[in-house]
């Protein structure tokens, strides 16, 4: 038993609520459990409990030891006061307030659902790639359909935090904001950290001020990530060496090391060179993308405004000074719908929510429903046990399904591992 589980069970009412009385032999009726509190106070708020005659509404607090009470200094702390009912795994002590009047105390030991704790355990102990890999199909549709709802919101509230981070560090600049989360996606993971590195030296304000010369932009691109210190026998490198010496000094930038950036065991057509090249096109074609993607209602119109491709050098160079067959440059349909799984959608959806507009959080959402799933080794995994993403809205609640809960064993969150845990036989 562990404090979780015993909130879930308090939460879920998994216990024999019959003939309930406190340690004092005060009988109990629960009329509201309450609401669960992640935050810091007491583990539920809004409940109302009967206990004898009196009706009583406030707080209720969870511990697997009764002198927990006590060992979190809760009588000491105002923030408990009006606890009504303090709920127990085992018995040692009568809690009380900070003003000394005790805390009505419910022993729950004997009256939790016995099947819950085994298969809370099973769930527990499990290596399974998930927890619950043997009984996952055997759960309905509609709880499936509720875990990959409640993982994609996780998803996006939990992306939402590096958006607001981008958005305090850019002084509450929306448009440079989404400019970031666009260079940051360019990086593909591998290079996105010096990706994002690349838009905080280079400011979107400066390249919207070259916003008719692709050379320009390259030159302000190529030079900040450090990729025009050293001479190179290349005429086009030469001409952005060039460019680049002259704006460094005009608007101060700094040089990142160009190290920075990983080319090992990579295809050619993800260097960073040349998602250099193709970010420098996006922002040649317009440098004010956010204020585009949220007049456009159409999705295939949205995915049509990322479709780029990079300057002619780019189509017979994937490094500089190395000549090569000729290619495409131009910014594949797959990368194209990452980019707006990854930063546009988002950006959006924090932008909704600080605007309150529930059409711009629609619409993010809205993308995603519209995109292709993602294609890697969890998707296929999860397909295997009957669950297949058909859309990139499945696909992200799946991945995050997998890695904020079934790798961390957080069954308690989910919509399947609560069924699991309700089920009277496995």
């Amino acid at each position: 038993m562990n404090e979780k589980l015993l909130q879930y069970i308090w939460l879920a009412g998994l216990f024999h609520s019959d003939d309930l009385k406190t340690t004092d032999g005060q009988p109990i009726l629960i009329l509201k459990r309450g609401r669960l509190n992640r935050d810091s106070g007491p583990d539920f708020s809004e409940a109302r409990i009967r206990i004898g005659e009196a009706d009583w509404v406030g707080n209720v607090e969870i511990h697997i030891q009764a002198n927990d009470w006590f060992m979190h200094k809760h009588h000491l702390d105002k923030a408990y006061n009006n606890t009504v009912l303090h709920v127990v795994f085992e018995h040692q002590k009568m809690a009380v307030r900070e003003d000394g009047s005790a805390v009505p105390t419910l022993l729950l030991n004997d009256r939790i659902f016995p099947e819950v704790v085994q298969h809370f355990k099973l769930l527990k102990t499990s290596e399974h790639w998930i927890p619950c890999a043997p009984l996952i199909q055997q759960t309905d549709d509609f709880t499936k359909t509720q875990a990959l709802d409640s993982a994609l919101v996780n998803r996006l509230e939990r992306k939402s935090e590096q958006v607001q981070q981008w958005l305090n560090q850019c002084k509450n600049d929306w448009h440079s904001v989404f400019y970031c989360a666009v260079s940051r996606s360019f990086g593909f993971g591998t290079n996105s950290e010096p990706f994002e590195q690349l838009s905080m030296q280079l400011p979107i304000h400066i390249l919207g001020k070259h916003k008719n010369d692709i050379t320009q932009i390259e030159a302000l691109v190529y030079g900040t990530a450090g990729f025009l210190k050293d001479v190179i026998i290349d005429d086009y490198h030469a001409r952005l060496r060039k460019e680049w010496q002259f704006l460094r000094k005009k608007y101060q930038l700094p040089e990142m090391e160009a190290s920075s950036f990983k080319l090992m065991r990579m295809r050619p057509g993800n260097f960073p060179t040349m998602r250099m090249a193709q970010l420098s096109a996006l922002v040649y074609k317009s440098h004010e993308l956010m204020a585009l993607v949220l007049e456009m209602h159409d999705i295939k119109e949205i995915i049509e405004l990322f479709k780029v491709e990079a300057s002619a050098y780019w189509q017979t160079h994937y490094v500089f000074g190395k000549e090569a067959k000729k290619h495409s440059a131009e910014l594949s349909l797959q990368a194209r719908e990452l980019l707006l799984i990854n930063a546009v959608v988002p950006v959006l959806f924090v932008y909704g929510k600080t605007l309150d507009n529930e059409n711009i959080c629609n619409k993010a959402v809205s993308i995603l429903q519209h995109l292709s799933p993602e294609s890697n080794a969890t998707i296929t995994h999860w397909k295997e046990l009957g669950l297949l993403a058909k859309t990139a809205f499945d696909s992200q609640a799946l991945l995050e399904l997998k890695t904020q809960y079934c790798d961390k064993k957080q069954c308690l969150r989910c919509k399947v591992g609560n069924k699991i845990l309700q089920a009277k036989a496995i």
